[in-house]
């Protein structure tokens, strides 16, 4: 069997795959937590979800009875999954997964409350008790994670992750609290093979999908690679702790204004500065904005954040050894 080298974590593999079960594992348990979740979007594109209250002006206008952001998210979703599902299937010559039957037989004699779900404390009365079709998404998800070992030794394993773990992620963030898209930039692709006639549209997509479609032209662009200009760009922006919290979470970096606000006050993270007009050499004011908060700059705080990620990863890797150790050392001492 061929070792090749984990995508990701770059250890080598005895098993051949092309990334390692450790760094394959949360994939697996985001897909079944996926396969749990699949029909609550449902509850969030009929607008039935709801998020407590919001303040500002209302509409003068009734709302659609429909949410088209979250509906787009989950569909956005379930076609990454099912497109794996079909190109897991196609590969392997395996047919697509069928809707289970819906479980019947005699429930275990109880008590009024004993008919409730849950409360007899027997799966096969639930499963008897839900009389919910399966979720078409749940079945594809379902699908991948029983084929996840056959998936990990393939080429495209580390893009199959990272696209399942964005799907999976998307779901979870349109039950709990949908976040909006982030510009992505424009799409600018030549119209009609025309390099003079870029496509104007500008791309707006969600946190955790690995690519975006556009709407005018239909071509799908990588996330990643917008990601990285956007990062580039942004650099020399200025902004307040909440901004930048909330643009630094936009584009894969979670953190709040508290944590950049503690880390700011304990010297790590330092204001920007502006000089004078006047030409005469001196101290330099602090920067602020009209509500006289102290001001950023974008570059500052993601290498702040790339530096606590990176001691944050050592320190795991430290305490993973000391535990090593302690547990070799107990071994040779039975021994």
């Amino acid at each position: 069997m061929t070792a090749h080298r984990c995508q990701w974590c770059q250890k080598p593999d005895p098993t051949g795959g092309y990334v390692c079960p450790a760094c394959y594992r949360p994939v697996g348990l985001a897909l079944r937590e996926m396969v749990t979740l699949a029909g609550e979007p449902d509850v969030n594109v009929s607008r039935q979800a709801r998020y407590g209250a919001t303040n500002g002006p209302r509409s003068a206008e009734p709302p659609i009875p429909v949410d088209l952001d979250a509906s787009a998210a989950a569909w956005a979703a379930a076609h990454v999954v099912v497109t794996w599902m079909d190109h897991i299937a196609t590969a392997r010559g395996v047919p697509l997964p069928r809707r289970r039957a819906r479980a019947i037989g005699p429930l275990c004699p109880g008590a009024g409350w004993a008919a409730l779900p849950g409360r007899c404390g027997h799966p096969s009365c639930d499963v008897i008790r839900d009389r919910r079709p399966e979720h078409p998404v749940a079945a594809a998800a379902q699908f991948v994670v029983d084929h996840l070992h056959w998936l990990r030794r393939q080429p495209d394993a580390a893009d199959a992750a990272e696209e399942l773990l964005g799907a999976a992620n998307a779901v979870k963030r349109i039950i709990e609290n949908p976040a909006d898209r982030w510009y992505a930039g424009t799409c600018a692709t030549p119209i009609d093979g025309d390099p003079d006639r870029p496509c104007p549209t500008d791309l707006y997509a969600w946190p955790g999908v690995t690519w975006v479609r556009c709407p005018g032209c239909h071509t799908t662009h990588q996330t990643g690679p917008r990601v990285r200009w956007l990062l580039d760009e942004a650099r020399d922006v200025l902004g307040t702790a909440t901004q930048l919290a909330t643009a630094a979470a936009r584009l894969g970096r979670p953190c709040t204004a508290g944590q950049l606000r503690a880390l700011a006050q304990r010297g790590r993270l330092v204001a920007a500065r502006i000089a004078l007009d006047d030409g005469v050499e001196g101290p330099l004011l602090l920067d602020v904005d009209e509500w006289q908060r102290p001001r950023y700059k974008f570059g500052d705080v993601l290498n702040l954040l790339d530096q606590i990620a990176e001691q944050r990863q050592r320190d795991e890797e430290e305490r993973a050894r000391r535990a090593a150790d302690r547990a070799r050392k107990a071994a040779a001492a039975q021994g």
